[in-house]
């Protein structure tokens, strides 16, 4: 597919893939997912959900999650449901994920994902995208750690919730570091667990917001269990 902007073909990687919100790209995504790749994964990793009554009448929201491995993200796109799934937008690494063309428009057009510059100056560019995003009616997953296995969240979930002022949803993963580990090029058979906190307001200080996140998935670690 094409993109019908054309940011592909002026710059890589892209700062927005918006083709892959429309109509015929949510469509395509919907059916490849919900009834193809979602329900076979699940046969080899299945997942147990806790918490997604918490998402009853949420709007727009910022869901942050910590990041395990590569599987991370279809265990997110498992436990929010698929109502929500429509509507909900992947924040990708975009030094990884969109290092070349064909991986990053294969999961634009997949999973929703949209690029996400980590570090140096474009990343502010990334943090306005996920606002204007929300701000449309987009919820957006992102992994705040950054780096798999690493607990501490960096900040700049915070500068999109408060900034959007949409709540932020944690989400607490079990089991996919062993489903595939890092190095790993597929996933073993294992059983994963996944925990949906209670949304955070977003208030009006980005640190504070930070804390509380950090807390609540102290919190979700704990109610979680063994996946």
């Amino acid at each position: 597919m094409v993109p019908s902007d054309g940011s592909a073909t002026r710059r890589w990687p892209p700062s927005d893939v918006s083709w892959a919100r429309s109509a015929p790209a949510r469509l395509a995504r919907r059916v490849l997912l919900g009834g193809l790749v979602l329900p076979v994964w699940a046969f080899v990793n299945p997942v147990s959900v806790a918490g997604r009554g918490r998402l009853r009448g949420l709007g727009p929201a910022l869901f942050v999650a910590n990041h395990q491995s590569h599987l991370d993200v279809f265990a997110c796109l498992r436990a929010v449901g698929g109502r929500r799934r429509r509507r909900l937008l992947v924040a990708a690494a975009a030094d990884y994920f969109y290092a070349s063309r064909p991986r990053g428009l294969v999961l634009s057009l997949a999973i929703g994902s949209i690029p996400f510059v980590r570090r140096d100056g474009s990343s502010r560019e990334s943090l306005e995208l996920a606002k204007r995003l929300l701000a449309q009616g987009w919820s957006v997953l992102l992994f705040p750690s950054g780096t798999r296995g690493v607990d501490e969240l960096r900040p700049g979930f915070s500068y999109i919730a408060v900034d959007a002022g949409v709540p932020v949803v944690p989400v607490y993963l079990r089991g996919p570091e062993h489903a595939m580990p890092k190095g790993s090029l597929a996933p073993l058979p294992g059983a994963m667990a996944a925990v949906i906190g209670e949304p955070l307001s977003p208030g009006d200080d980005y640190l504070d917001l930070v804390r509380r996140t950090q807390r609540a998935f102290d919190v979700l670690r704990a109610e979680g269990g063994p996946a």
